[in-house]
């Protein structure tokens, strides 16, 4: 499982139940929400998801490390509900392959749930999710991968079908611009609309182009109502032992599909590791905000415009040594690791949430942190941008050595969750945090770890991934 075509680090959930919580959680309140379904061609930043169709926004965290009947790195998934007073944990879901009819049976090395994606893919108004278990075997194939969807209703995520082979990430969108939602991976295409048994109308090879993807997000970029793909790729070859390092480039989406266009600001954007869509400088277009977690000074996060004539040449990089921006940056930091975008202050401009897993703090090893750098007329700049680790006065727990906190982020409706899925020897934990007018605030901040949600503890590595 070491090698990887396109894979987040391994991570699981376990067995599938619903479940009421009677320990003491802290309430939240939501801010308004419409009914949250996962939009086409507009889609960008972190995608809204509505399982129940409630109205309240749900997410999906994945745990691809838990152990599943005595079955290590098996792998589960959990939901967190919306609810009118917060994503408090009453209402969840936790679920692996041996539970609700899941296709398959929960082995050794699955690692079901590292992968999550949200899209009403037979659109009938809830929330379905696509769940990747990149080290499931299919006959005497080991680690071909599998994607599964699990099917949306007023009960929540209950039946499930197989989408087909293949370990990467995937990405829904309207790429072809027929009012029904594709799902992209790293090498495949399958087109809308889909059947309940999985089955897509029609599917082909993701681009005519031999490359190989580090990191993908799925959004309108250039306007013309197709859903399009920003992806962090590079070649397969290598020059007397050396593979090329990536860079980001526009795969557009056309009537026909998705056709390679031009790289992305190719100067700044090499070794982007991480990607995201929103509108940081609120002029109706999408930018591109993408991580470089292992640049030199501990990392940096870049933005390219999107203009009138298309995305910018250049772009903007921001690191910990910017103006504004606290702390230092030092070798390691990890700073834009798992962007994430939305707007977390209600101005109307989309901000940047970038996790630093590497930075120590209290005489801890990457006990880890997280930026909220915040968007504005003039772009993506340091002013006001905020820093948050477990030792911040009102967030649960205690810097750690290795906890990594910050690993992923995502923008959860007018909340932010962050992960830590090497916390407490790498059974993982979650943190939700209210937002409001300045910003992410740690008063009324919650946590999830596995215990809390009634799942499989040793190991889980609960928050490798979140839903897209």
């Amino acid at each position: 499982m070491s090698s990887r075509r396109f894979q987040r680090s391994a991570a699981a959930v376990a067995a599938a139940v619903v479940v009421a919580v009677t320990g003491a959680t802290p309430a939240l309140s939501y801010g308004a929400e419409a009914p949250a379904g996962a939009s086409a061609a507009g889609a960008a930043g972190s995608v809204r998801a509505d399982f129940d169709g409630d109205g309240y926004t749900d997410f999906a965290i994945g745990a691809p490390g838990g152990t599943v009947n005595g079955k290590s790195g098996a792998g589960y998934f959990s939901v967190v509900y919306g609810m009118a007073d917060g994503p408090r944990g009453v209402k969840r879901q936790v679920i692996s392959q041996d539970r609700y009819g899941i296709p398959g049976t929960s082995e050794t090395g699955d690692h079901f749930g590292g992968d999550l994606t949200a899209a009403d893919l037979d659109g009938d108004g809830f929330t379905d999710l696509v769940v990747g278990a990149p080290g499931e075997d299919i006959g005497s194939v080991r680690d071909a991968g599998r994607h599964t969807v699990l099917w949306g209703s007023v009960g929540g995520l209950i039946d499930a079908s197989v989408i087909g082979e293949g370990r990467s990430e995937t990405r829904a969108g309207d790429f072809d611009g027929d009012g029904h939602l594709d799902l992209a991976t790293a090498d495949r295409m399958r087109y809308g609309p889909f059947s309940r048994t999985g089955a897509a109308a029609r599917s082909g090879p993701l681009v005519d182009l031999d490359v190989r993807l580090y990191a993908m997000e799925a959004g309108d970029v250039d306007g013309d109502g197709r859903t399009d793909l920003v992806v962090s790729s590079g070649s397969w070859d290598s020059d007397g032992g050396t593979v090329p390092p990536p860079h980001l480039q526009l795969f557009r989406g056309t009537a026909k599909g998705l056709v390679a266009g031009p790289f992305i600001a190719h100067p700044d954007t090499v070794s982007a590791d991480s990607v995201a869509l929103g509108d940081v400088n609120g002029d109706g277009r999408q930018d591109v905000v993408f991580g470089r977690s292992t640049a030199a000074g501990g990392g940096l996060v870049g933005v390219v415009r999107g203009t009138a004539s298309g995305l910018a040449s250049r772009a903007t990089l921001i690191g910990q040594n910017t103006a504004g921006v606290p702390g230092t940056g030092e070798s390691g930091d990890g700073f834009g690791s798992g962007v994430s975008v939305g707007d977390v202050n209600g101005d109307g401009f989309a901000d940047v949430v970038a996790g630093i897993p590497g930075e120590d703090l209290a005489g801890r090893t990457d006990g880890g942190t997280f930026a909220v750098l915040k968007g504005s007329a003039a772009g993506l700049t340091g002013a006001g941008a905020q820093v948050f680790s477990q030792n911040t006065a009102g967030v649960p727990g205690t810097v750690e050595n290795g906890d990594r906190f910050g690993s992923r982020t995502t923008v959860v409706g007018r909340y932010v969750a962050v992960s830590a899925p090497r916390e407490n020897s790498g059974s993982g934990a979650v943190w939700v945090f209210p937002t409001d007018t300045s910003g992410v605030t740690a008063t009324g901040s919650v946590s999830f770890g596995p215990g809390t949600l009634a799942a499989p503890v040793p190991g889980a590595l609960l928050g490798s991934a979140f839903h897209h």
